[in-house]
């Protein structure tokens, strides 16, 4: 996406805010700037933003937990199956894409109505905690079909 000479203004006054002097210039020495619009709706299972780094370990998760549930269940009873599948993995899913959309938020310094929003030049340690990966809903747990 190209970006207009007013996005590219409007971008630079908000970095000046925003960022250290280091971020800032390497911004305004970047030729073409760009948007890198992220979506998190679309056909995907569990469509989840790149902010919490989930999307391969949670394809990885529904793969072994449905070859389980077939396995129990067998190809012939596919609609049960595909039942357990659902009362499984919807739980955990939901909370991360979930979560990913509101780390998402924060990381854009969007206004959030249960926080101010995020300034990582003033930004306290216990702020920064949801952050980190460690944060994700269910980001240790087994499901226990796969126990």
């Amino acid at each position: 996406m190209k970006v207009s000479s007013d996005m590219i203004k409007e971008m630079y006054e908000e970095a000046e805010n925003v960022w250290v002097p280091e971020m800032v210039k390497l911004m305004k020495e970047t030729k073409e700037p760009f948007i890198n619009v992220i979506y998190d709706f679309g056909d995907a299972a569990h469509p989840i933003t790149p902010h919490s780094s989930r999307s391969t370990n949670m394809a990885i998760l529904d793969a072994a937990v449905l070859g389980k549930c077939l396995e129990k269940r067998g190809v012939e009873n596919l609609h049960s199956a595909l039942g357990e599948f659902q009362s499984i993995r919807l739980p955990a899913v939901s909370k991360q894409v979930l979560h990913s959309r509101y780390v998402g938020h924060i990381k854009q310094g969007l206004v959030l109505s249960d926080r101010n929003p995020f300034d990582p030049m003033i930004a306290k340690p216990e702020e920064c905690q949801i952050l980190l990966q460690r944060s994700v809903p269910f980001l240790g747990d087994a499901p226990s079909i796969l126990l």
